[in-house]
């Protein structure tokens, strides 16, 4: 360790003798300690091998010391050989599950499912899940526990499957999306019964939930927050039924509010989610919920095209859905005069590029060629053509392949930028991604993407990138009539 790995060599010792000392309450018996020496060797191998071992070392302890009293923990990684190579790779490579962890260590158990590391159902079937797992329980805090607790299971494990190398990155971003419609469609009903119990019910009203950017788009990573935009059906003056009765905008604007709480209201576990309310029409400044019908005025007589833009990744999570997407899709239908359009779109680019600068080698998302571009390039073909209207941006780009108004290149190149950000968001939990990667994280992102090597995969990023510039050089130095 001295030689290669001084900082470990360092830090170590003294760590060692603090957990053999019995200090921390899951390490006061004899058993835990007896169990935890026996697996001591395995571990100090994996803190070695992660990406930062002195950090990852520190996070061992930190586990450590978050542990209840008893000795399950020890016994269950004694009895299970592969948790504890898991638990190296979780506390060397990834904050986020390594964090996680330490808050509930409890989150280990559901790697034990002999369905640890199957992908996961289908939103239908993952809401059926969550709604059977809160049958019985008893207001809005009890089926917020149980919520949390489920949605954190399920994170978890999505990330270990990724860790394992037993799950693509695109399959579980859709299925952290599909967590968090889970999540919406179970808690919703509750915090609203919970509301009609003074205000009552608005007649022929109801709350629609609108996802958006890459909750809308399917496209989540463990990083991500929630764009949510609320309106309701019915008139806005219709008064509700209740004790307290609220006309409708007052009504939903507060149940909206209410539902925003249920998600992010910190707790000792961490909130369920961020949300972020900002996309909504006049943004911080408006009403939090808007009737159907003031929405699609806003959308068609005021909504600049960055709104629009945004608009072609919303997707109804709860509520009536079918009035809600005749809407959407009424405001992207929309014919629209190319050259504004296009000016529009350069205009709102530069202003990103001066506001958000890129954060070194490997920021996928808003370096030249990144995501974002692609983004630009997907949404502007599609308000412009009315065509490939899917929040999804994959089904969006097969669309306009067919139509000859992409290069089928982009598709590729999609999926190399989108992998590789949902992994550094795993990796590195949003934070700047040095420019010289440790080997363990190389590895990774080169077996994550199917690479021979490191090298391999830089050329894949290296070729992504440019089948993206060159793509907009193509659809943006077209004619202005075009």
């Amino acid at each position: 360790l001295k030689a290669n790995h001084p900082g470990l060599a360092r830090i170590l010792p003294p760590l060692i003798a603090t957990w053999r000392q019995g200090k921390y309450r899951a390490l006061k018996s004899e058993a835990a300690r007896g169990d935890f020496e026996s697996l001591l060797p395995a571990l100090i191998e994996r803190l070695a091998a992660s990406a930062d071992p002195a950090q990852a070392a520190g996070r061992l302890d930190y586990l450590l010391g978050s542990l209840p009293a008893g000795a399950q923990f020890m016994a269950l990684l004694r009895a299970n050989p592969r948790l504890v190579t898991l638990l190296g790779n979780l506390i060397g490579i990834t904050p986020v599950l390594a964090e996680a962890l330490a808050r509930d260590p409890a989150l280990f158990d559901v790697m034990l499912s002999p369905d640890a590391f199957a992908p996961l159902p289908d939103v239908a079937a993952l809401t059926a899940e969550l709604a059977s797992l809160c049958r019985g329980a008893v207001g809005v805090e009890e089926h917020l526990d149980r919520v949390r607790r489920w949605t954190a299971e399920r994170r978890f494990q999505l990330g270990a499957q990724l860790v394992e190398g037993h799950g693509d990155a695109l399959a579980v971003g859709r299925s952290l999306a599909d967590l968090a419609d889970a999540a919406i469609a179970i808690l919703l009903p509750v915090v609203a019964g919970d509301f009609a119990q003074r205000h009552g019910r608005v007649p022929g009203g109801e709350l629609i939930v609108l996802a958006l950017g890459r909750h809308g788009g399917r496209a989540m990573t463990h990083a991500s927050d929630l764009d949510l935009v609320f309106l309701f059906s019915g008139h806005h003056e219709t008064l509700s039924d209740g004790e307290k009765p609220l006309p409708a905008s007052q009504y939903f604007n507060r149940l909206a509010a209410r539902l925003v709480t249920a998600l992010s209201v910190p707790t000792a576990a961490g909130a369920l989610y961020e949300v972020d309310t900002r996309l909504r029409p006049w943004g911080a400044k408006g009403n939090l919920a808007l009737s159907l019908d003031s929405f699609a005025r806003y959308q068609r007589d005021e909504a600049e095209s960055w709104e629009h833009m945004a608009l072609t990744r919303a997707r109804v999570v709860a509520g009536p859905a079918d009035a809600a997407r005749a809407v959407v899709a009424d405001v992207l239908a929309t014919p629209r005069a190319i050259g504004p359009l296009r000016a529009a779109v350069l205009a709102m680019r530069a202003d990103m590029a001066a506001a958000k600068k890129p954060q070194g080698r490997f920021d996928v998302k808003l370096a030249s060629g990144g995501l974002v571009d692609l983004e630009f390039i997907v949404h502007f073909r599609q308000l412009a053509s009315g065509r490939g209207l899917d929040p999804e941006l994959p089904v969006a780009l097969a669309a306009l392949v067919g139509d000859g108004q992409v290069p089928a290149g982009l598709m590729a190149a999609h999926d190399v930028l989108a992998r590789t950000l949902i992994w550094l968001r795993l990796l590195f939990a949003g934070a700047r991604v040095p420019d010289q990667l440790p080997d363990p994280v190389a590895a990774i992102l080169a077996r994550a993407l199917g690479a021979a090597n490191f090298a391999a995969f830089a050329d894949q990023l290296t070729l992504a990138r440019e089948q993206v510039r060159v793509a907009w050089a193509a659809v943006f130095s077209e004619g202005e009539t075009q």
